[in-house]
């Protein structure tokens, strides 16, 4: 089998060993790049199976890097290493950018370069990069039940506010803004047509697209969780067991999947 060619990135400021790329063994043929002028025209020219980005602590420009590289070309797998970050809270949103953004792998190093080639002989594994779509997790399709009034009413842009920035801090009052009410008003609102609160519909969408994620993808159960907006693991698995009925690990193992309705049907009137 030949070689498969790898471009490396090393935006690292600080070059100091282990030096993976110069260390990965004959079936990767690595390329390396640290001028970030060049970076496309090296992806079209190289046509790499797989882009490696190596980081001390990323800056704006070096994430910025990755993220061109990621729109120039969704298919291509991109290995992301960086340096253990001091504060847990900056590892998570590292973590959690780093997947939104669709990477193959984010490493932490120190990274031996036995686990590296696991990673990327996983790659291989999952076959041909533009024959395989990348993960998706920009949007999440929120159902519209016919007849409630939030379809063509005034709750309609909260309802896609959620559907569009469900892994970010959602605010009652910007969402309460958009549909031209009081936070009062929306709140007295929404839990009216909907039988619950609006935080509470907030936590449906990002369990739901956990959910999905982890059923057609290989996250862990922890990326699910930072990638749709939960930075508590333990708040988390209360909140998904509560929805769905059952632990994150055992919904994993299910063959049929609960299903979550993010509007329940609403009970039958009395006559």
């Amino acid at each position: 089998m030949a070689a498969r060619p790898i471009l490396w990135v090393d935006l690292r400021t600080t070059l100091s060993e282990p030096d993976l790329c110069s260390s990965l063994p004959k079936a990767f043929s690595a390329q390396r790049l640290r001028h970030l002028p060049n970076l496309l025209r090296a992806v079209q020219s190289w046509r790499p199976w797989a882009v490696c980005f190596e980081y001390d602590l990323p800056d704006a420009r070096g994430l910025a890097a990755l993220a061109e590289v990621k729109g120039h070309d969704s298919s291509l797998p991109i290995v992301m290493l960086t340096e253990q970050h001091a504060l847990t809270q900056q590892a998570k949103s590292m973590a959690n950018w780093a997947f939104r953004r669709c990477v193959w792998d984010y490493l932490v190093k120190p990274v031996s370069v036995r686990h590296l080639c696991n990673c990327l002989t996983n790659i291989d594994k999952a076959g041909p990069p533009r024959e395989r779509p990348a993960m998706p997790v920009a949007s999440v399709a929120i159902p519209i039940l016919p007849g409630k009034p939030y379809a063509v009413g005034t709750l309609a842009p909260a309802v896609s506010y959620v559907a569009s920035n469900y892994p970010e801090k959602l605010r009652l009052a910007t969402a309460a803004k958009l549909c031209d009410l009081s936070p009062f008003q929306f709140s007295r609102n929404f839990k009216k047509e909907h039988g619950f609160t609006f935080r509470d519909f907030v936590v449906r969408v990002r369990i739901q697209r956990a959910a999905e994620l982890m059923k057609q993808s290989a996250v862990s159960i922890t990326e699910a969780a930072f990638v749709v907006g939960f930075n508590d693991l333990s708040y988390f698995a209360r909140m998904f067991r509560r929805q769905l009925g059952v632990c994150p690990s055992h919904y994993r193992t299910e063959s049929e999947p609960s299903q979550l309705p993010l509007f329940p049907p609403e009970p039958p009137r009395k006559r």
